[in-house]
């Protein structure tokens, strides 16, 4: 996991600092690791995230919580 955080992290964020809540960094993992559990749409990606949101912290700070779902649309 350690080893995907480190690739992911190289990956620049072209957004707007000041106009985001979420950390590129978060959403990718998010995404990445629903999909790992057969996630098949960004209602299930939002579900998976809250449901693991502690073991997701351990990897990820979340500062302010679980993406909800507009923010992949």
């Amino acid at each position: 996991m350690i080893a995907i955080l480190q690739m992911i992290e190289i990956i620049e964020d072209p957004r707007q600092q000041s106009k985001t809540k979420h950390k590129l960094l978060d959403i990718v993992i998010i995404v990445l690791f629903a999909k790992l559990a057969n996630a098949d749409d960004w209602e299930e990606i939002e579900y998976c995230a809250k449901v693991n949101e502690h073991f997701l912290k351990k990897y990820i700070e979340l500062e302010n919580g679980v993406p909800v779902i507009t923010l992949y649309l």
